[in-house]
């Protein structure tokens, strides 16, 4: 009976850091080496609202990460380039690393 209330309790435990963790937004290409911590335990990802304000974080990390709010810049069109697919390679896998099915639809939109 108490190993029993143990492992519930270990198994509701792991339930909550799986579904509080991070998700990182990080880039590859030509920025690699950064990434970003999105915090997300505030919210309920399961539900659209929640989804929705966390896709917001993660965009907008993935912009930091990759120098996208700078785009227009005298930078030159591949610069640019990199920077678009660094953006959205970066925002591709953290929605993926965060596993929740109502995230996923508002990312494939």
């Amino acid at each position: 009976m108490k190993e029993s209330k143990l492992v519930k309790g270990v198994i509701t435990t792991v339930a909550v850091l799986a579904f509080s963790a991070p998700a990182f937004a990080s880039a590859d290409a030509g920025f690699k080496g950064r990434a970003e911590k999105v915090s997300y335990s505030d919210l309920n990802v399961d539900k659209e609202n929640g989804a929705e304000i966390l896709y917001r974080r993660l965009q907008q990390a993935s912009k930091r990460v990759c120098g996208v709010e700078s785009i227009r810049t005298v930078r030159g069109a591949r610069i640019e380039a990199e920077q678009r697919s660094c953006y959205h390679e970066s925002l591709n896998q953290a929605v993926a690393e965060v596993g929740s099915e109502t995230l996923n639809a508002i990312h494939e939109g």
